[in-house]
């Protein structure tokens, strides 16, 4: 009985070593581009960042909060691109800002082929009624000599 509680506890100091051991932290985000958008009287802040998922994968984070005490109309974020695809995500987000409420849009991509060397994002963010544009920006992307991508402009 001794002998086996010997080797039960061998065996869970072996398993919390290896459970013990912190996995690599993710690349935190860089921000891009920070401004204040103004609906109709309700102002909110957007905040793009953008950070490497992998060597060759991207990830956009479109975060919005009321500025003020009113809400904002339906908005619509879109993401347009040219030489990426979409790798997790989906390219828009639609919704109200409501005060005291953060909104995060997450959408990753990858270039499209290993021909493709430069990319574009296009972020706009416009009113779902009468598809006014009331913000917009533009990233783009380029192949590293690694293979992998990065921002060169934002």
């Amino acid at each position: 009985m001794l002998r086996t509680s010997l080797t039960l506890g061998a065996t869970l100091r072996l398993a919390s070593v290896g459970a013990c051991q912190k996995a690599a932290p993710a690349p935190t985000l860089a921000p891009i581009v920070t401004d204040t958008v103004d609906d109709k009287g309700a102002t909110f802040e957007v905040e793009v960042s953008w950070r490497n998922v992998n060597p060759d994968e991207v990830e956009i984070v479109v975060v919005m909060a009321a500025a003020g005490i009113e809400q904002t109309d339906n908005l619509v974020v879109d993401v347009k691109t040219e030489g990426l695809v979409i790798t997790e995500g989906t390219p828009d987000w639609t919704g109200f800002i409501l005060p005291r409420e953060r909104y995060t849009h997450r959408v990753a991509y990858k270039l499209l082929d290993e021909e493709t060397s430069e990319a574009t994002a296009t972020l706009t963010i416009r009113r779902t009624l009468d598809s006014s544009l009331l913000w917009d920006t533009e990233l783009a992307f380029v192949r590293t000599e690694t293979g992998g991508m990065t921002l060169v402009a934002g």
